[in-house]
């Protein structure tokens, strides 16, 4: 007789138990699925921030082009208002030598 009621004290507790253990399983399947997805978004995100780096490394590249265009367009012109004075002064020679020396600059461009 004491055993069957230890049995049927047990019963009650197993039932929970298991009921217990059901939920934590139940739990661990949806925290394994949390973690998939956000192993997947690290990915997502991975892949966006390695886009990024790329897009400021040609940004910084194409305004160092900018920068060189721009230093010697710079030149340039201030050897065109050279020229300029040197016409209007009547100093023709030294025109001409700015005019070669402007010639040769661009020239130099181009290749």
């Amino acid at each position: 007789m004491v055993a069957r009621s230890m049995i049927k004290a047990l019963k009650p507790k197993m039932k929970s138990l298991k009921t217990r253990v059901q939920r934590i399983k139940a739990d661990m399947g949806k925290i394994r699925e949390d973690q998939r997805c956000i192993r997947e978004e690290q990915m997502v995100i991975g892949e966006r921030f390695g886009d990024v780096i790329r897009q400021c490394h040609e940004l910084r590249l194409e305004t160092q082009v900018m920068l060189k265009q721009s230093a010697f367009n710079r030149i340039r012109i201030r050897i065109m208002l050279s020229i300029l004075r040197a016409r209007q002064d009547g100093d023709f020679d030294k025109a001409a030598a700015l005019t070669g020396f402007l010639a040769s600059v661009s020239d130099t461009r181009k290749l």
